[in-house]
């Protein structure tokens, strides 16, 4: 119609399928991306799986190994030990031994100055000699009983008239000290014994000593009681014969 208005008219395709298809792209591009990304994540994950399990394993084995060690230096630490067991108890016995030898070996020189003393006769000094000295172990520790054997030579026949001292000698607290035996002895109250004998006189009792003192010897002094007569002074090492 005359003066009114025209309209353009096009012609477009219907296409029925295509919204679906452009939905199923999408859809199927998000897939595959999630599917990579997946993949993806896995292929780490399992890598640093991987690797912390074969870390993993590396300690473990130097776990072992360091076990394996520890134990070898634990039996090589036992094995030391038991020796340096074994070297002492076998040095402590050595020891022991030798004590029992010098102990038995000073009993027979007592032996043997018993019966010159006795048999034999002495130049001088009345002819008194010390015949024996004996210490012997008691059940307590600090505790020892002594004998002492006094004797005149057998050519003789006077009485023997003097006294007896008896004085331990050692350190105590590492200071040299001396102990005379009526400190040490309940049955001794004077620091000289009485002699007075024909033949020979034996002196024995016990003594404890203190705790600290370290005993070293034992000195006995023999004196006549007459102006002119014997004066004997003699030391002995701690040698103790056991009960």
């Amino acid at each position: 119609m005359k003066g009114s208005k025209q309209y353009r008219m096009k012609v477009v395709p219907h296409r029925p399928f295509s919204g679906v298809i452009a939905v199923g792209g999408v859809t199927l591009l998000v897939l595959v991306t999630a599917a990579g990304s997946y993949f993806a994540g896995q292929y780490h994950l399992r890598k640093n799986l991987d690797e912390k399990t074969l870390e993993y394993t590396r300690v473990l084995e130097k776990l072992e190994a360091l076990n394996s060690e520890n134990e070898a230096l634990r039996l090589r630490a036992a094995t030391a030990e038991q020796s340096l067991v074994i070297g002492e108890q076998a040095s402590e016995a050595v020891r022991t031994e030798l004590v029992q030898k010098e102990s038995q070996i000073a009993e027979l020189k007592q032996e043997i100055s018993f019966y010159r003393g006795v048999m034999a006769p002495a130049e001088g000094g009345e002819g008194v000699s010390i015949g024996r000295f004996i210490l012997s172990q008691t059940a307590d520790a600090r505790s020892y009983q002594y004998k002492l054997q006094v004797q005149q030579s057998a050519a003789r026949r006077n009485v023997i008239k003097g006294a007896a001292t008896f004085t331990v000698v050692g350190r105590q607290d590492g200071e040299p000290m001396r102990y005379a035996l009526k400190d040490l002895s309940e049955q001794v109250d004077t620091e000289s014994i009485p002699l007075r004998f024909k033949y020979f006189q034996n002196i024995e009792g016990e003594l404890s000593l203190p705790e600290g003192f370290i005993p070293e010897g034992v000195e006995l002094s023999l004196k006549s009681s007459g102006r002119t007569g014997f004066n004997i002074e003699q030391r002995y090492g701690w040698l103790v014969q056991k009960s």
